[in-house]
């Protein structure tokens, strides 16, 4: 990831806080003699930007410009790339050039006002808001928005409107092609007082002719299909060493260590290899949380919360970026948001990435190239495969893209209570550790059960194990997984024939 996005975060977070109390506006790309030093290419930067803040940077940004926006005034004296203002719930963006695709995406308040020009799909998802566009729209500008305001100036290319359910779009020019079927004309007095306000002030008049956009459909109800992600690993057992029983005593240090590979912080100790996976902090120990993290909890960031991300609520270990629950984004999309986030985190805060099953080599692919900590896999998928042939799935993916062999881990996510056995069998996967909601038994039984099988398999630590402690137990496992059936030694016909 950009270390000198995260780093330019930083050192502008370090200037707001006597700036807001001085009244003072941030000049970034000018230096102290007043030369032009303009910053170009940096994702993430001014993001999360605090009440009362104002920002002024020279030079064209990268992905994710003004992301997060909580309430500060930031400026950029150039261009910038796509979803500027993402997620941006108060405050002001101003684009004094032109912005790529999907500006204002997902914007819930405040404002954007762009001189230029926008790219494809600008304002998608809106919620609410002004984007102010003086130049010309790529297409399907307003799609899918459910609220807010769109004024544009020049003209939008096809798909204005389009999936739109909410909101209003004014078209102060007569060239614009609007979406079928989907959208009505309104009138001037649909356009809600803000935006004319925001108009104004830039000494802009909506022209009586102008073009007033309003959906002609009710918002759709999408039944999505109910996936499950499993509770254990059936048809796979463990085995012995064949070195015998283990006569001395099981190490008691059954733990897991996880840490930043990027900078020196806290590293989380699991007593275990489990980290459960709840609502809130129990503030009892790590934990995966939805929300309300303590300082050594790691916080699931993604669809369910990213809009009311803040700076007081991200106190925590690190976080996750869950993937799944978030709309489709590139590689460097996420990377905006990862900095936006992580350079508001301390140093040394985890960032691990979150997906399904089904797409793990994605998922390990961007871990590696975004130079992640680790990734956390979810046994759930479209093809209801489960957690046991999600252990190959993993396996490969870890093997080709290197996660384990550059210092990342892996975690896989389980439902229901989880067992000494599965612990075993993910260890000897090599899992890193297990995600789930709770343990079968207390603690303490736990552990001394764990302990015991340990000991049955000539094994003096959990750290011993691998994949030769792994059988399948019948035949459509083994040829699901690749693991050698429960008697036998070497793999079956199947597997070495060359057709």
């Amino acid at each position: 990831m950009s270390a000198k996005s995260v780093k330019l975060n930083r050192d502008l977070d370090k200037m707001l806080t006597q700036a807001i109390e001085r009244d003072l506006l941030i000049r970034i790309g000018w230096g102290r003699e007043g030369d032009e030093k303009p910053k170009n290419g940096e994702i993430g930067a001014l993001s999360m930007l605090p009440v009362d803040s104002r920002s002024l940077l020279l030079g064209d940004l990268g992905e994710g410009a003004g992301l997060l926006n909580r309430g500060g005034t930031a400026t950029v004296q150039g261009t910038v790339s796509s979803i500027a203002g993402g997620w941006m719930s108060s405050g002001r963006l101003v684009i004094e050039k032109d912005a790529g695709s999907r500006t204002g995406f997902y914007m819930s308040g405040g404002s954007i006002v762009v001189h230029g020009s926008v790219g494809n799909f600008g304002g998608s998802n809106m919620a609410g808001g002004t984007l102010l566009i003086r130049g010309d729209a790529g297409s399907n500008l307003g799609a899918s928005m459910v609220g807010g305001t769109i004024i544009l100036m020049g003209s939008a290319d096809p798909g204005l409107g389009s999936n739109m359910t909410g909101g209003v779009i004014v078209v102060c020019s007569k060239y614009h092609h609007m979406a079928d079927s989907e959208m009505k004309y309104g009138q001037l007095s649909d356009i809600p007082q803000e935006a004319l306000d925001l108009a104004s002030s830039l000494g802009i008049e909506i022209p009586t002719g102008a073009t007033v956009l309003v959906s002609a459909v009710d918002p759709p109800k999408d039944n999505l299909p109910i996936l499950e992600r499993g509770r254990n690993f059936s048809g796979i057992g463990i085995i012995a060493s064949g070195t015998g029983r283990n006569d001395s005593h099981v190490s008691p240090y059954i733990s897991t260590v996880i840490k930043s590979k990027h900078e020196e912080g806290e590293e989380i100790t699991l007593p275990r290899p489990w980290i459960e996976i709840r609502e809130k902090s129990a503030k009892n120990g790590s934990a995966i949380v939805l929300a309300s993290p303590e300082p050594e909890d790691l916080l699931i960031v993604g669809g369910h919360n990213i809009g009311s991300l803040g700076r007081d609520n991200i106190k925590c270990s690190g976080f996750i970026l869950d993937t799944d629950s978030l709309p489709t984004l590139n590689d460097a999309e996420i990377e905006a948001l990862i900095v936006s986030v992580r350079s508001r985190m301390a140093p040394g805060s985890l960032v691990i990435l979150s997906d399904r099953v089904d797409r793990v080599d994605e998922l390990a692919r961007r871990c590696k190239e975004l130079e992640l900590d680790g990734v956390l896999v979810d046994t759930a998928s479209l093809d209801s495969a489960g957690p046991t042939v999600a252990l190959p799935r993993i396996g490969m993916a870890n093997k080709r893209h290197g996660i384990s062999e550059n210092g990342g881990f892996v975690l896989i996510r389980l439902d229901g209570k989880t067992n000494p056995k599965s612990i075993i069998i993910a260890k000897s996967a090599g899992i890193d550790a297990v995600v789930s909601p709770e343990l079968d038994s207390s603690e303490l039984d736990f552990d001394s059960r764990l302990r015991g099988m340990l000991r049955e398999m000539g094994l003096s630590s959990l750290s011993s194990t691998n994949r030769s402690n792994i059988r399948a137990l019948d035949h459509n496992v083994a040829m699901q997984t690749g693991l050698r059936l429960v008697g036998l030694e070497r793999p079956l016909p199947t597997w070495t024939r060359g057709d």
